[in-house]
């Protein structure tokens, strides 16, 4: 039985685009000498690292069970490695996802998966009044530690490389003033999943940072839908602090609540699913979200595919992992729907009768064989979701 439960209207409006950010397990730490006790800390503060980018909670570490594990961390290494970065030995590790994650669920804590919206920065350094814009080839002193902030919360970003169109569409006062409209108009070309714009005053002590944070794409940010997210740092550490603060709020938009299933399950469909391969490819995608705890495919006719999805976390959540998912295209439709179990069966079964493939064997070209649907026609919901499937995007 099928009934309507929640209607994405805004899915169109969310990110289209991501960066995978392979790192989010891998931490490097300083390493000052060999001893045993200082090695059981090095890897700990490794650990909180990692746990940090992947939750996407700053605070993770006031977690109890979160505490436990840092004590006990030897359990999380798939890894060890020793290296030197300007001459101070550091100490390389990286840590089991399947462990990490079921970690966090323990812990009832959020996860962020490595798919992450990418952010297009507009550094301007003011000195003494000339205010200059930083360029990605600049070669500026505020880059390094601006990659390294980043680097520790796991955010993807990049910077304008400063050719002719980007100084042409684009002035200082724009961006020292904050005005959306220009600052989304020169944008719009990175099609960034973010935007902010980062003021500096000062160095070291004196640094003062005032920023903005536009959490949308420019196109929102020229509808007049992008709010910014404003702050303002100061001191040694600002620069930071801001990354911490700017990524706190996107895993406020991004990240997922383990620690439980929804009731029930969700439904999409899927066109041009036309070969074996193309059924398999987007089995795994689906099973590998974050949000998604159980897929099952439920119809077959044609090149369509109907899933039977049973979530960890919230709708949204799930809304927007696929809108993140470039080979899923959103169809102008109506909702996704929710599936509820029919008397007598368990939630997410196929129904009698429906045939889904089972193996890979065969050509990867092989077409999906012709199914008899007609036990399924009756459940078919007219507002479910639809998704374009194009494996080569």
């Amino acid at each position: 039985m099928w009934r309507f439960a929640f209607f994405f209207g805004a899915l169109m409006a969310l990110p289209l685009q991501a960066a995978t950010v392979e790192t989010l397990y891998q931490a490097q730490v300083s390493l000052p000498d060999t001893d045993s006790q200082t090695a059981q800390t090095a890897r700990a503060t490794a650990l909180q690292q990692v746990l940090v980018k992947v939750s996407g909670q700053s605070n993770i570490a006031d977690n109890e069970v979160i505490l436990k594990a840092l004590e006990n961390n030897s359990a999380y290494v798939s890894q060890l490695g020793r290296g030197s970065v300007n001459g101070q030995p550091m100490l390389d590790v990286s840590f089991d996802r399947e462990k990490i994650r079921t970690l966090l669920t323990q812990a009832n804590a959020t996860f962020w998966s490595e798919q992450r919206p990418t952010i297009l920065v507009w550094l301007i350094e003011d000195k003494s009044r000339d205010r200059t814009i930083v360029f990605d080839q600049s070669g500026n002193a505020l880059q390094s530690p601006l990659n390294q902030a980043a680097a520790l919360r796991g955010l993807p970003l990049l910077l304008p490389i400063g050719d002719f169109e980007d100084v042409t569409a684009i002035s200082v006062p724009d961006l020292w003033g904050g005005f959306a409209q220009p600052i989304a108009k020169a944008s719009s070309r990175y099609q960034p999943d973010a935007v902010m714009v980062v003021r500096v005053k000062g160095s070291g002590e004196k640094t003062q940072l005032n920023w903005q944070l536009f959490p949308d794409s420019p196109a929102a940010m020229l509808d007049g839908k992008a709010e910014p997210v404003e702050g303002r740092t100061s001191g040694p550490a600002a620069i930071q602090e801001m990354m911490n603060t700017v990524a706190d709020n996107l895993a406020a938009r991004y990240a997922i609540q383990l620690g439980g299933a929804t009731e029930g399950g969700f439904a999409i469909e899927v066109a041009n699913i036309r070969h074996v391969e193309d059924f398999f490819q987007l089995e795994s995608l689906l099973k590998a979200m974050s949000s998604v705890a159980e897929v099952n495919a439920t119809h077959l006719q044609g090149d369509r595919v109907r899933f039977s999805i049973r979530l960890l976390s919230n709708e949204q959540a799930f809304a927007r992992e696929l809108s993140m998912e470039p080979r899923l295209q959103s169809q102008p439709v109506t909702s996704l729907v929710r599936e509820l179990p029919a008397e007598g069966s368990s939630a997410g079964a196929a129904p009698e009768g429906i045939i889904v493939p089972t193996s890979r064997e065969g050509s990867a070209s092989e077409p999906l064989p012709q199914l008899d649907v007609s036990a399924t026609r009756s459940s078919v919901a007219s507002g479910i979701s639809q998704y374009y499937w194009n494996p080569n995007a």
